[in-house]
């Protein structure tokens, strides 16, 4: 007889910084004769570190309080380990964004926010500081004519606001500049919160401080929209929607893990017995209390309603499916989205989509109410399970199909919803709205894709699908699929200059994570799926998501970072690295003293004595700690390089008007008539009353956006001192608030006009239509037309750059927003190559190019008024002017003087004054002006006419002789003498008034 004993350990892992050991002792004994051999074996177990039952392991942890972990020594320093990272992670994600701080803080003393959004929360701010609490709820001064309702939600402006002003207090520094200083660094700030709240939601997820510490140093570095729109100077609410998102999903997450293991029934709550969700529901509070706040920081929150909505919805059938009940989640839904519609209920405006948030909150409570009725009908009846998404699916269908055929309002509201992001027409040439992946490939395919994915997610979570290998091969075909047509778009890079190399992981890692997730049907990890595919949906079709996107993104690289340590035995490689070269016995075994040796022959010999000794040595683990540190260094190295060399590429520089817009705007401020307006006083939105019933046919009117396909809107009440400043849509707001002047086009897209529809559709007047219009009688028609009064005009100053005047920048995006893109382009040959350009005679002949290309010369009623700086050599637009008057030159066999002016130009709309005589009847007669411009530069205005029959002749010019009016337009482009008129050998001076131009009088020669 043989007996042996095996003993085995194995360690059970209960939480994050406990474990139970479980040891097996076995003994075996053999018998053998000459038949038969009999083999018995017996085993003890014994547990080490674990409570005696499961109940006892539950009913100890709840006795626990929340800082009872931090009172054991070990998990303090744990703690405190890991608190120093994320302190870390956060402070490095505050130093890269501040680096630029040169580009806004100016060496004259200029503090310039990035871009152009920036610039209007700062007026927001303002008139916070002017009238706290009282908010900006209309806005006068924008969309003239008609002013704006405040496009923001008001709840960034009002934090920011309020931290400034108890800043002010404490240091008693009450300057502008103290204020905007604040405002500049107040993003920083926010991205560095942003670190420490993401951390917390990656390890809420996983249970894993490792795996949020890594989430938290990748938010701090990584490239892409959410570094540059957290970057100094970009006082944006961007990046607060990504941290107060992000507090939405995390207190959801908190929410579901304290669901677990709880049984809530429809009985039980109907009997008001709700032991069970008393722990569940301060979480559920907290999530409905976040969105609530999240919403009133971001005009479009409903994108996380949706993907809550969404969630709950795959998750209700889940549980029906697997016949856990539906009750908790339709209650979570619930209670979440309550609270978010008080919040819109109590709030003035939702920038202008408070009566949507109101509707779609309604709709999906209502939703969420039917469909948990629904499911506990059906399990009632003990119906098949899957008449549950039957029947939801057959309901959707006839909906859609039904409404669609009786209504032509549900069928555009359908496709809406479909790409509810998706932007068409002129609204694609805004940067931030075009798709991601471009238009080669329909966003459409993109959505389609990702609504088969949540499809397929409940049934994979259930028997339904019930093979391992068939979810794998779905999840699998899915990636394939979504990759090429990625690749089919041609955009596959921009994930790179976006998210870096995580651009490419998540692919891998969202479909492992869904098998995961309905694997073991882990409620926060199909929340984290759902999430990922909804802002995939969004991202797709604008790509402005991509600062939302890069959270779940590096979230899911992480968590497959840290399932290649898994891989590699990391955790074991650790305990051998502390036991072998970092613990006490290791240290005391360095410290050993080496042998001592009476002589060199006892030396010598004791190295015979040993090379003879062949004894196989231990194996001490040291292969293990090399193969896992190198695996990981080189993944970690793989993430970190290139996710570097990409974010150093978004950190050159803030953006925002450069010194030219500063200057040509500080010189309206300072040098054109004040505009009748107090900048901090309150003013009502007049009602937008076209039937004449005396209520409002809007709840919120948008100026002329708003109604632009009625037949009249109403203006508001402006003195009558006041008057417009047209530009395009882009520099609206750097107008408003560096100009202190009012705009007809701002960054809302209110005021661009053109046409929405189709190119049948009647023009819309304002900024598109004007600056493309083919003569300047069309040009002020649409100018005219801006302002629906009869005595006024939309604007009284034009202001103009080189890129709108630019056909390979900015003056493709007018024509786009009319809808009219033919016939623009030319074939050019180039250094010997044949290019397409924009450059035919509809470009040559457009308002724009003839304003700042040709500086008005021949118009009637515009005049230059203003040149800004020439172009530095190192703007991207320095060749612009040049190219296009080398363009012009060839094709028309004109001499244009090929040389650059000035990047801004500002012109003003005047009467103009009448120069009239008699000549030869049929004669040419030429009027001649020769101006200098405040950069020096000296031109010549002439304008052509002929005599009539009768000899008599009249030209309408814009320039005065004799200087500045007092109270008028302070021009900074002056007249060098007289106005010269030629005709018939005859030359003769005359002189013209700023009161002959402004009111249209006529001077006899």
């Amino acid at each position: 007889m043989a007996k042996r004993t095996i003993r085995k350990q194995t360690s059970e892992r209960r939480a994050s910084d406990d474990s139970i050991t479980v040891t097996e002792e076995c003994t075996v004994e053999t018998t053998a004769d000459a038949d038969s051999v009999t083999t018995v074996e017996s085993c003890e177990v014994s547990v080490t570190g674990a409570a005696a039952s499961p109940e006892d392991v539950k009913k100890e942890s709840e006795k626990k309080g929340f800082l009872d972990e931090y009172k054991d020594k070990n998990n303090l320093i744990r703690s405190a380990l890991y608190g120093i990272g994320v302190l870390i992670s956060a402070l490095l994600a505050f130093y890269i964004r501040i680096l630029p701080k040169d580009g806004v803080f100016l060496s004259n003393g200029f503090i310039r926010f990035g871009e152009n959004d920036p610039w209007y929360h700062w007026r927001n701010v303002e008139y916070l500081l002017e009238n706290f609490p009282s908010y900006l709820w209309f806005d006068p001064a924008t969309t003239y004519p008609y002013g704006t309702p405040q496009a923001f939600a008001p709840l960034y402006d009002m934090i920011l606001a309020s931290v400034i002003k108890i800043l002010q207090a404490i240091t008693g520094n009450a300057t502008e500049e103290f204020a905007m200083t604040i405002a500049a660094y107040w993003p920083c700030v926010l991205a560095a919160v942003c670190v420490v709240i993401v951390y917390f939601v990656a390890k809420t997820l996983f249970n894993s401080r490792n795996i949020g510490l890594m989430s938290a140093f990748l938010l701090a570095v990584a490239p892409g929209q959410f570094l540059s729109r957290s970057i100094i100077g970009f006082n944006d609410h961007h990046v607060a929607e990504v941290l107060f998102s992000s507090l939405v999903i995390l207190f959801l997450v908190m929410t579901l893990l304290k669901a677990r293991d709880k049984i809530i029934t429809f009985e039980d709550i109907s009997k008001g017995k709700l032991s069970a969700f008393k722990p569940i529901l301060p979480y559920a509070i907290l999530t409905g209390l976040a969105m609530g706040t999240y919403t009133l920081i971001w005009e479009g929150a409903l994108l996380f309603a949706f993907i809550i909505g969404v969630f709950i919805t795959v998750q209700m059938m889940i549980n029906h499916l697997k016949g856990e009940g539906t009750a908790f989640i339709a209650v979570t839904g619930l209670i979440i989205f309550i609270i978010d519609l008080l919040f819109i209920f109590v709030t003035p405006q939702i920038g202008e989509y408070k009566s949507l948030h109101l509707m779609a909150l309604g709709a999906g409570i209502l939703a969420m109410v039917f469909m948990a009725v629904l499911s506990y009908a059906l399990e009632k009846k003990n119906m098949n399970k899957l008449y549950y998404p039957g029947i939801l699916a057959g309901i959707v269908a006839i909906v859609a199909v039904v409404g669609s055929l009786v209504s032509s309002t549900v069928k555009n509201a359908l496709l809406g919803l479909i790409g509810f992001f998706t932007r068409t027409g002129g609204a694609l040439t805004i940067g931030e709205a075009s798709p991601y992946f471009g238009n080669s490939v329909s966003p459409l395919l993109f959505t389609i894709l990702i609504a088969i994915f949540l499809i397929l997610l409940p049934f994979m979570a259930t028997s339904y699908i019930q093979k391992a290998s068939t979810k794998k091969y779905l999840l699998i075909g899915w990636t394939v699929i979504f990759s090429l047509l990625v690749l089919a778009s041609g955009s596959a890079f921009s994930l790179f200059t976006t998210f870096s190399v995580m651009g490419y992981i998540w692919i891998i890692a969202l479909p492992i994570m869904a098998y995961v997730a309905v694997k073991n049907n882990s409620m926060e990890k199909i929340l984290l799926v759902v999430w990922t595919v909804i802002l995939l949906w969004a991202l797709v079709q604008q790509n402005r998501f991509s600062y939302y996107f890069v959270v779940p993104v590096l979230i899911l690289t992480s968590w497959l970072f840290m399932e290649l340590a898994r891989a590699v035995k990391a955790d074991e490689a650790w305990d051998l690295l502390k036991k072998n070269f970092l613990s006490k016995d290791a240290r005391a075994k360095k410290d050993e003293s080496a042998p001592v040796y009476s002589s060199k022959q006892d030396k010598a010999q004791s190295r015979r004595d040993s090379s003879k000794v062949k004894a196989k040595t231990a194996d001490n683990g040291n292969e293990k700690i090399v193969v896992a540190a190198v695996v990981l260094v080189i993944a970690f190295g793989f993430l970190l390089g290139p996710t570097f060399f990409m974010t150093n590429q978004y950190i050159g520089g803030t953006g925002g008007p450069n010194e030219a817009w500063i200057d040509a705007s500080l010189w309206l401020r300072d040098n054109t008539p004040e505009i009748g307006l107090d900048w901090a006083g309150f003013y009502e939105e007049p009602l937008q009353d076209l039937d004449g019933d005396g209520v409002a046919d809007s709840t919120s009117g948008i100026g002329i956006e708003h109604f632009e396909n009625q037949a009249s809107v109403v203006p508001f009440d402006y003195p009558g001192t006041a008057y417009g400043v047209l530009s395009w849509w882009d520099y609206g707001h750097w107008l408003e608030v560096i100009g202190e002047r009012m705009v007809n086009a701002n960054p809302f897209q209110f005021g661009v006009g053109g046409r929405r529809g189709d190119i049948n559709d009647d023009m819309i007047p304002g900024a598109a239509p004007f600056f493309v219009a083919e003569s300047e009688k069309e040009a002020t028609g649409y100018l005219i037309d801006i302002d629906p009064r009869d005595d006024k005009v939309g604007a009284r100053y034009i202001v103009t750059d080189i890129e709108m005047a630019s056909g390979m920048s900015k003056f493709y995006a007018m024509t786009a927003w009319t809808l009219d893109t033919e016939d623009y382009y030319v074939t050019y040959n180039l250094s010997g190559q044949q290019s397409t350009f924009i450059g035919s005679d509809r470009y040559f002949d457009s308002m724009v190019y003839r304003l700042h290309m040709l500086d008005a010369v021949g118009m009637e009623q515009y005049r230059m008024v203003y040149e800004s700086l020439t172009y530095s050599p190192n703007d991207s637009m320095s060749r612009q002017e040049i190219f296009y008057k080398q363009l012009y030159n060839q094709l028309y066999s004109k001499n244009q003087v090929e040389t650059n002016t000035g990047y801004v130009k500002i012109f003003e709309y005047v009467e103009g004054a009448v120069i009239s005589g008699t000549a030869a009847p049929n004669e040419t007669v030429e009027v001649v002006l020769t101006l200098q411009t405040n950069q020096n530069r000296v031109f010549n205005y002439n304008q052509t006419v002929k005599a009539g029959a009768d000899g008599q002749f009249s030209v309408t010019v814009p320039y005065s002789t004799t200087g500045p009016k007092s109270g008028e337009t302070n021009f900074a482009v002056k007249p060098m003498g007289s106005y010269t008129v030629k005709f018939g050998g005859i030359e003769k001076l005359v002189e013209i008034s700023e009161d002959d131009v402004l009111n249209g009088k006529t001077v006899k020669v």
